[in-house]
């Protein structure tokens, strides 16, 4: 019996790991989808990183990134008691996060790859505060990232993403 319940202990550690990867990929899905696209380069650069490590840079910028389990690998999940966040990588996730003012960057003009909104930005704004009519653009709301975190999404994708881990594990769910 004490073999069995030794087992038992290792199914449910690999199928919380499964869950946490899976609520990452899911969660880091829906930023992509809540948050700007330009380029695709910040919807690359999301990352599952130990609490107060550094992530990387931005993966691609051709298009909208689609992340997977092989973007969550599971060593970063066998610590015990380690917390982990997900952070954005790229140079501008402030920016595109609306957490400081827009700085206007000349970069040759291309299509954006998510659907843009026009008008006009004041001096000091974030990126997705547009006004009226101008030449300015933004690919994402100006609250994308509180209304993502605090709205219902992120507990919903955190949801989703752990149901679909545990019943990915032998023995738990379907």
């Amino acid at each position: 019996m004490a073999r069995d319940i030794k087992f038992l202990v290792k199914d449910i550690q690999d199928a919380t790991v499964n869950a946490a990867r899976e609520a990452c990929v899911t969660i880091m899905n829906g930023l992509v989808e809540a948050g700007p696209g330009y380029t695709g380069e910040f919807s690359s650069a999301w990352y599952a990183v130990e609490k107060g490590q550094e992530p990387g840079g931005p993966r691609s910028s051709d298009g909208l990134y689609r992340y997977d389990l092989r973007n969550v690998p599971k060593s970063r999940f066998k610590s015990s008691g380690v917390w982990f966040e997900i952070v954005n990588g790229a140079p501008h996730a402030a920016e595109a996060m609306d957490l400081v003012p827009y700085i206007y960057e000349d970069f040759d003009e291309q299509d954006p790859v998510k659907t843009q909104k026009r008008g006009y930005r004041r001096d000091g704004a974030t990126r997705g505060d547009l006004t009226g009519r101008g030449p300015n653009t933004s690919t994402a709301p100006v609250d994308w990232w509180p209304t993502y975190n605090v709205g219902g999404a992120l507990s919903r994708d955190l949801a989703l993403g752990v149901r679909r881990g545990f019943g990915k594990a032998r023995g738990f769910g379907k």
